[in-house]
């Protein structure tokens, strides 16, 4: 469980705000991601940020719904279904609100130990050999940590 706050951007004079809409346009709360878990439950405040890609590649807004979640299949949940749900992309717009926003994920992950590899019967509705190698989620987690984290020296 997460608190993730997301700051407003400043704002700058009148005559500088063309430019500034425009910087903000390229910026990101966070950049385009997949959950590295099972899935993810997150609760939003009512400023919204968040956007999926959608099938077509087009990035649409996840609009805030009083009293609703957002659930997120995660990368776990793809290679347990080979592929048949696929792992939620998506990514958080500048907060362009004058107000603080927040939102609240839970990532629903496998324990350590917990075989993470395409099911048999996943394989047969998608007519498709397994397309992911075993792995327990501990060495899953670990991997995506250490590439999320590359810069970190031990």
């Amino acid at each position: 469980l997460r608190l993730l706050h997301y700051p407003p951007t400043l704002h700058q004079q009148p005559q500088k705000q063309e430019g500034q809409q425009r910087r903000q346009q390229q910026q990101l709360g966070c950049g385009a991601h997949t959950d590295y878990g099972l899935f993810t439950i997150l609760s939003q405040d009512d400023i919204g940020g968040l956007q999926i890609l959608n099938g077509g590649g087009e990035w649409i807004k996840a609009t805030p719904i009083p009293g609703s979640f957002v659930i997120n299949v995660g990368d776990m949940m793809n290679r347990w279904t080979n592929g048949l749900y696929s792992s939620t992309i998506h990514r958080v717009v500048t907060n362009t609100s004058r107000k603080d926003r927040y939102s609240i994920p839970f990532f629903f992950n496998p324990d350590v130990d917990a075989v993470v590899e395409p099911l048999d019967s996943c394989c047969s509705l998608s007519s498709s050999s397994k397309k992911y190698k075993t792995e327990t989620a501990g060495e899953i987690l670990l991997s995506r940590y250490k590439g999320t984290f590359s810069q970190v020296k031990k």
